[in-house]
C-alpha cells in the first residue's frame, strides 16, 4: 500500500502464465501494469515490496519489488535464477501512444549475495524487510537468500543508495549483430533519462507527466528495462553465512540500546522451526545470540510478525507468540554483557538481567570492552558446572553439545585423546567415535576477553547395548552356531521328505500304469462289455457286469444315450461308440 492506493505483483490468469506488476486500486483511469514481455519478467517469483518516500513533495517516490527470475543475460547450457529488484515511481500514468497503460518507469537490476569464503553464490531469494528510519536515505533492505544447488543460507543488506545508483547507471541490451549482451553507451541514451519520475525540473521543462514523455524515450524503457549494474551488498559480502541452515523467513527492528544509538536486531525463521535472533553490532558483523524451537515437531516456519513487543511466528499447524526481550535467560553479569543484546542490562541492585527501558544505573557493553572492568567480583562458570555421565555403546557416534554464553567466546575442548583426527570440531558441540581411546573427561570452556569458563563438561563411559562385549560376544557366536546347524537340519529334512515323496509318486504312477495295460489286454480278449475289475461276489452276480444283459436301460444301449452310436458292422454284431471310454466293445449277446 502506498497512500491507500494497492500496489500488486501477482499472476493475471488461473493458469499463472502472465506475471504482472500492477496499481490494482485507486481510479480506475490510472490503472497502470507492466508490458506482457520476457524482457520485463521472466518466470517470477514475488517475494515482497515496498514503498519508500524520496521526496518531500511526493514526486520522487517509488515503489520497490523483489523478486526471483530466471535471466536472460546469461548464456549457460541450463536456465538461471536470479534475485531481482524492480522499481515503479508512485506518480506513473502510462504513456499516450507507446506503452498506454504501461509503466514507464518500471527498470530492474541484479541482486548479488555470495560467501568470498566458501565460494557459495546464492541466487535465490526467500524474504525481504525494510528498515526505514526518518531519513530516507538510510533505508535498509535485508535479504534472505538460499544457494541454487547446496544448502545454506545467507543474509545479504543492501542500502538504497546502491539501489538508486545502480538504477541511474547504464542499462544492458542484447546485441543481435553479435549475439551478446552488452551495455549501452551513454550517447544512445535519450534524453529525458528514460525511467525516471517525473519530478520538478522536467515539468519546468514542459514534461507535466508520463503522458508527456517522447516516443523515443518510452521505446528506449519498453527495449531496455535491464540494467546493467548489479547491486552488491553492504561492506561486499553477507553479514551471516549458515550452511547448515535454511532460513525461510525473516523480520527485523531497530533496538536502541542503553547508550542511545540503535542496532538492527533480526528474527530468522528455520525450515526446522527454529527461531535465531541475530544482532548487527557493527557494519560488518552480525551473529546469532539466542536459538528457540518453537515447536514439538519440525515444521518450517510461514510468517513472522513483528507487533509492539511481541513476535507472532506462524506455521502449518500453529501460531506462536515470544516476546522480543529475553533478558530473563541470562543467569549472570557476565552472561548479559557478552550476549550484547541491546535491550537488557544488567541491574547491581537486582543482581539481575533485564529490559533497561533507558534507565541509567545499568550495566550494558555493546563492545564488550570493559567487561573486567563491569563485572569485576564474578570468577568463571567451572564451579557450578555439573558433570554429565554419556553412557554409549562401542563404535557409536557421540556428540557431546557445548553452547556458549556469547556468539563472540571461541570455545576450546579438553579431551583424553591427542589424537586430533578423531575429532569433528563443530559448531554446535563435539562429535567422535565411542571407542576406548576416547572414553574419559571432556571439559568445553569458552572465553571472551579473557573472560569466560567451563560451560559443559561431560563423563563418557561405555553402556547401553553392546557395554559387555566379551561375554555377549560368545554367547552371540554360540546363537548363531545354534542357528546356523537348525537351517542346515531343517535343510536336510526338507530334502528327505521331497525325496520320500516323489519316490511315492512315482511307484503310484507306475501302479496305474500297468493296471491300465492290464485291463486293455482283457477287453481286447473278452467278448463282454464289462470294464469292471472287482471279483465277484453274492451281491454281484455274473450277468449283472455285462450291461446288455440286462434288459431295463432306460431305452439306451448299454447304459449310453443313442447319440454315442455311429454306425453297425455288418460282419458281427458290434457297436462303434464316440466319446465313451470304451473305443469298440464286441457284443455277441445281440
Amino acid at each position: 500500500m502506498a497512500d491507500g492506493v494497492l500496489y500488486a505483483a501477482t499472476v493475471n490468469n488461473f493458469l499463472a502464465t502472465e506475471p504482472i506488476i500492477s496499481r490494482a486500486t485507486g481510479n480506475p483511469t490510472e490503472f497502470i501494469r507492466t508490458e506482457n514481455s520476457v524482457a520485463w519478467l521472466n518466470d517470477p517469483e514475488f517475494v515482497a515490496s515496498a514503498f519508500v518516500r524520496e521526496s518531500e513533495n511526493g514526486e520522487d517516490d517509488k515503489i520497490y519489488f523483489f523478486f526471483t527470475e530466471t535471466a536472460r543475460e546469461y548464456d549457460f547450457y541450463e536456465k538461471v535464477k536470479v534475485a531481482r529488484v524492480a522499481r515503479v515511481c508512485k506518480g506513473d500514468l502510462g504513456g499516450q501512444k507507446t506503452l498506454q497503460k504501461r509503466w514507464t518507469t518500471f527498470l530492474k537490476t541484479q541482486l548479488v549475495c555470495s560467501d568470498p569464503q566458501s565460494g557459495t553464490v546464492f541466487g535465490i531469494l526467500k524474504d525481504v524487510v525494510t528498515l526505514s528510519s526518518d531519513n530516507w536515505n538510510a533505508t535498509v533492505f535485508y535479504g534472505v537468500f538460499a544457494a541454487h544447488r547446496k544448502e545454506g543460507s545467507a543474509i545479504c543488506a543492501y542500502s538504497l543508495q546502491d539501489i538508486q545508483r545502480a538504477m541511474a547507471g547504464r542499462f544492458k541490451e542484447f546485441r543481435r549483430d553479435c549475439d551478446k549482451w552488452t551495455s549501452v553507451m551513454q550517447d544512445d541514451v535519450p534524453d529525458p533519462r528514460p525511467g525516471a519520475c517525473v519530478t520538478k525540473s522536467l515539468k519546468l521543462e514542459g514534461i507535466g507527466s508520463t503522458l508527456a514523455l517522447p516516443d523515443r524515450v518510452l521505446t528506449f524503457v519498453r527495449d531496455h528495462p535491464l540494467m546493467d549494474e548489479p547491486v552488491h551488498p553492504q561492506q561486499g559480502s553477507p553479514l551471516l553465512v549458515q550452511l547448515n541452515t535454511q532460513y525461510c523467513r525473516l523480520a527485523a527492528h531497530r533496538v536502541r540500546a542503553l547508550s542511545g544509538q540503535e542496532y538492527d536486531v533480526l528474527y530468522l525463521g528455520t525450515e526446522d522451526g527454529h527461531l535465531h535472533k541475530v544482532v548487527r553490532t557493527s557494519q560488518e558483523t552480525s551473529r546469532v545470540i539466542e536459538d528457540l524451537e518453537l515447536f514439538a515437531e519440525p515444521q518450517p516456519i510461514r510468517n513472522l510478525q513483528l507487533h509492539q513487543n511481541w513476535l507472532f511466528v506462524a506455521s502449518d499447524s500453529e501460531v506462536t507468540q515470544i516476546s522480543t526481550s529475553t533478558c530473563a535467560t541470562y543467569r549472570t553479569c557476565q552472561q548479559c554483557v557478552l550476549a550484547r543484546d541491546p535491550a537488557c542490562a544488567w541491574s547491581r541492585e537486582q543482581g539481575a538481567c533485564r529490559d533497561h527501558h533507558g534507565q541509567a544505573g545499568l550495566v550494558q557493553d555493546m563492545t564488550a570492552t570493559k567487561m573486567l572492568a563491569l563485572c569485576p567480583t564474578e570468577e568463571g562458570l567451572a564451579e557450578a558446572v555439573p558433570v554429565v555421565e554419556i553412557l554409549a555403546p562401542p563404535s557409536a557416534r557421540v556428540v557431546l553439545p557445548c553452547a556458549p554464553e556469547s556468539a563472540w567466546s571461541s570455545c576450546e575442548w579438553q579431551r583424553p585423546s591427542q589424537d586430533t583426527s578423531a575429532y569433528v570440531l563443530r559448531r554446535d558441540g563435539l562429535e567422535f567415535t565411542a571407542a576406548a581411546a576416547t572414553l574419559g573427561e571432556y571439559t568445553c570452556r569458552c572465553t571472551e576477553r579473557g573472560v569466560g569458563g567451563v560451560v559443559a563438561a561431560y563423563s563418557l563411559v561405555l553402556g547401553g547395548r553392546g557395554a559387555s562385549s566379551a561375554p555377549r560376544s560368545e554367547e552371540r557366536s554360540y546363537s548363531v552356531l545354534v542357528g546356523v546347524l537348525c537351517f542346515v537340519l531343517g535343510v536336510l529334512v526338507s530334502s528327505g521328505c521331497l525325496l520320500v515323496h516323489e519316490r511315492r509318486r512315482r511307484e503310484r504312477l507306475q501302479r496305474e500304469l500297468i493296471c491300465r495295460e492290464r485291463n486293455g489286454l482283457d477287453l481286447m480278449q473278452s467278448t463282454t462289455t464289462s470294464c469292471s475289475h472287482e471279483p465277484q461276489t453274492p451281491s454281484s452276480p455274473e450277468d449283472e457286469r455285462h450291461p446288455l444283459a440286462n434288459s431295463k436301460k432306460n431305452g439306451s444301449l448299454n447304459g449310453y444315450p443313442h447319440l454315442y452310436i455311429n454306425e453297425l458292422d455288418t460282419e458281427q454284431a458290434r457297436i462303434y461308440l464316440a466319446g465313451v471310454p470304451l473305443a469298440k466293445c464286441d457284443e455277441t449277446s445281440i
